[in-house]
């Protein structure tokens, strides 16, 4: 009884032990304390991500604007956090008004120019993705970019930016 109450919940725990086993299985070092922290911080980004995501689809509206807004806020990170303390407390403060600025533009349109959120979010991507093309190629500014994968998403590659060039 107890069990099938909780199949679901028993059945994303045995997939996320799978997965995890099967990530471990093919990464180079095995099972490390850096390796677990690094998988750990990644979680926890996706999971504010998810939640975020979220909120729209709970109050009845559908925004997939999120994760744009996410990749060109990590992407102006890996540039702008740098420095001295102060540097990066400026270099976060940036970031936090780019997201914030780039959210209150969506809403904006979504309220006062009364289109759907999908619209504005597929209309928005292009607008936010033009920054991000010269902060993904630091010796390049005309190479068009494209996401890596949905696993690498999350990680910065040397090049500071979860964008590959083509």
């Amino acid at each position: 009884m107890w069990i099938a109450q909780r199949s679901g919940m028993l059945l994303a725990i045995a997939l996320f032990i799978l997965m995890f086993g099967i990530y471990i299985g093919n990464h180079p070092a095995g099972l490390t304390v850096n390796v677990a922290t690094t998988a750990a911080n990644k979680g926890v980004l996706l999971a504010l991500v998810a939640m975020a995501q979220t909120f729209p689809v709970l109050t009845g509206g559908l925004d997939l604007s999120v994760g744009m807004v996410f990749v060109l806020c990590n992407c102006l990170a890996s540039h702008v956090v740098v420095g001295n303390p102060f540097q990066v407390a400026l270099g976060i403060l940036a970031v936090l008004l780019t997201g914030i600025a780039a959210g209150a533009v969506s809403g904006t349109i979504v309220v006062y120019g009364r289109l759907q959120p999908i619209i504005t979010t597929l209309a928005t991507r292009v607008v936010r993705s033009t920054p991000i093309s010269p902060i993904s190629s630091p010796t390049s500014s005309s190479i068009p970019c494209r996401p890596r994968s949905s696993f690498s998403l999350l990680s910065r590659p040397p090049s500071g930016c979860p964008f590959a060039c083509r």
